[in-house]
């Protein structure tokens, strides 16, 4: 994956980790808009000739896709400023906002496909059966499980949350082409109406798909808990050095994806010369941050020894 990264993004390896991921988010956004957009041609032209409401529903969720992978390339754009006055800690959380406007996007396509098939339910309409369309549906699929790869693994690999919703989105999508495929299928040469049916269970899939992105995206703009394998990590680095008896206030301030800010008071025996305990808090503030890749900054608490051991 390193590989292909570095031949489509310019100077690849030698960028900073922050700079890395705001490339690939605008890398993946650009190849997400440029697939959904040929999906949703493809699928036009599927529904028109066979008059399938699933196929036509499909291709608006790919219009949706697409309209999202917009709406992430900007919000990777944005994140990826750096500091100024207004904003000393980055514009990383705009990467949240990104996701939150794609699960609106989500959920309004969602319920607008709901509807279109509810009235094809009651209202049905004969679907011709059509070789190019069953191709285009198979073409579709794999599209869409290749966009699912590549977001999942890029996704985990920068630990971006829109990244891994989009990957979310086309794993729903494989699943919704599929039932769409089938229903057509059924439809071409029955007398049941699978067709409206499997547009129905598309449009839930998609509104399903939307309420568990906001649920993604909402948390850490609400301030959630930090990651516990964090925090065990950061308490196994502090106490690993003998000249630290104990920490307290530890605190994570997630300003975005890889702007996650440390801080925490270590406690030093009283005793100890100024030089020597700031040598000490600066190798735990140096380990933490290349382990967890975030900044960190620490208050040498100085105790009385002697005291603490009496207690």
């Amino acid at each position: 994956m390193d590989t292909i990264l570095s031949r489509c993004i310019k100077d690849y390896e030698n960028l900073d980790e922050t700079s890395k991921r705001s490339r690939v988010g605008i890398f993946t956004g650009i190849v997400g808009i440029v697939v959904n957009l040929c999906l949703v041609i493809l699928k036009l032209v599927a529904g028109f000739i066979t008059g399938a409401v699933s196929i036509t529903a499909d291709a608006a969720n790919n219009f949706s896709d697409a309209a999202s992978s917009i709406v992430t390339l900007i919000g990777f754009k944005m994140a990826g400023k750096p500091a100024d006055k207004e904003h000393p800690y980055g514009h990383g959380r705009m990467e949240y906002i990104a996701g939150l406007v794609v699960a609106e996007l989500i959920l309004l396509m969602g319920a607008e496909l709901l509807h279109t098939s509810v009235l094809k339910i009651i209202h049905p309409n004969k679907v011709i059966f059509s070789v190019v369309s069953i191709v285009i549906l198979v073409f579709s699929i794999l599209a869409k499980i290749f966009l699912a790869l590549i977001n999942n693994k890029l996704g985990h690999k920068f630990n971006s949350t829109t990244m891994l919703a989009t990957a979310s989105d086309s794993r729903n999508d494989v699943l919704a082409t599929s039932v769409v495929l089938i229903s057509v299928i059924l439809t071409s040469f029955s007398n049941f109406n699978f067709d409206a049916y499997a547009g129905a269970l598309v449009a839930i899939l998609v509104l399903i798909a939307g309420v568990c992105t906001i649920r993604d995206t909402v948390s850490p703009l609400l301030g959630k808990a930090p990651d516990e394998r964090m925090v065990s990590g950061i308490k196994r680095i502090v106490l690993s050095n003998n000249r630290i008896y104990g920490f307290h206030d530890l605190i994570v301030h997630d300003y975005g994806p890889g702007r996650k800010f440390v801080s925490l008071h270590a406690e030093i025996d009283k005793d100890l010369d100024l030089v020597t305990a700031h040598d000490c808090v600066d190798a735990i503030e140096k380990q933490i941050s290349e382990e967890f890749k975030c900044y960190v900054s620490i208050h040498a608490d100085p105790i009385d020894i002697g005291y603490k051991n009496k207690n």
